[in-house]
């Protein structure tokens, strides 16, 4: 059976079935983030940024950054009312 389309501007063909399961992902981190750390200090953080970085590849390094996926993410919450215009 053919998994039903979710009508969405920002992710066309969207599957029932996928939301469901970003959904259950999103409580299971919600529920996981409840019991952890969520303020670093700046020197901690930093610090993060900077090893997440280098796990880049080189050739991703020197790439202008693409914006347009954070942008349509954006437009995503703005439509399912989870952010102000």
């Amino acid at each position: 059976m053919k998994a039903k389309s979710v009508t969405s501007t920002a992710y066309p063909g969207l599957t029932a079935e996928a939301v469901e399961a970003r959904e259950a992902a999103l409580a299971q981190f919600a529920r996981w983030e409840a019991n952890h750390l969520t303020r670093l200090e700046p020197g901690a953080a930093l610090a993060g940024v900077a090893a997440l970085y280098d796990l880049l590849p080189a050739s991703s390094r020197f790439c202008p950054p693409d914006p347009s996926g954070v942008m349509a993410f954006h437009a995503a919450l703005l439509h399912a009312g989870f952010a102000s215009p």
